[in-house]
């Protein structure tokens, strides 16, 4: 029996790499996501802002913010029990 050969579709939005760049994904990528989850992940994520952003009126529509904020939710994870007070 053949196994079906799977091709890898090439990205059609090539992204230069530079350093800082390589950082900004290395961050990302510790949290465990591969690389393509990683630019899908931030892609949504900056979308979201965007439109948040333009849907409020804080910057015209189709126009990039000089600033955005992120607000984060404390994630507290439990302490093992000879670290409990």
């Amino acid at each position: 029996m053949a196994t079906e050969k799977r091709t890898r579709r090439p990205s059609p939005v090539p992204v230069p790499r530079n350093a800082e760049f390589d950082a900004a994904l290395a961050t990302v990528m510790r949290t465990g996501m591969s690389q393509a989850e990683a630019m899908r992940v931030a892609a949504r994520f900056l979308a979201h802002g965007l439109r948040s952003a333009w849907e409020s009126g804080a910057v015209p529509d189709g126009t990039m913010p000089h600033r955005m904020r992120v607000t984060v939710q404390r994630q507290d994870t439990p302490q093992a029990a000879d670290q409990q007070v």
